[in-house]
């Protein structure tokens, strides 16, 4: 749970998985503009976040889409 709460603990890491959380699949690009993080910042953070298992990523053509996969995390965002 440590480790869980350290991911959640950086701002734009909380606003890269309230925003997966809220639209669902979801690519870099739109991240980046949600959020107002640069592409590289997003993609930095969400591979950080699919080797923990937070989220995963599917690819859809040459697009890939990252949704929410950790459910303890999901009922702490819909808390937020």
């Amino acid at each position: 749970m440590s480790q869980r709460f350290s991911l959640l603990a950086d701002p734009g890491r909380l606003a890269l998985l309230i925003a997966v959380h809220r639209a669902g699949p979801i690519c870099v690009t739109d991240l980046a503009l949600a959020t107002g993080i640069r592409d590289t910042t997003v993609s930095q953070a969400l591979r950080l976040l699919r080797v923990t298992g937070i989220v995963s990523a599917a690819r859809d053509g040459r697009t890939v889409r990252y949704v929410l996969r950790d459910p303890q995390i999901a009922r702490l965002l819909d808390r937020v």
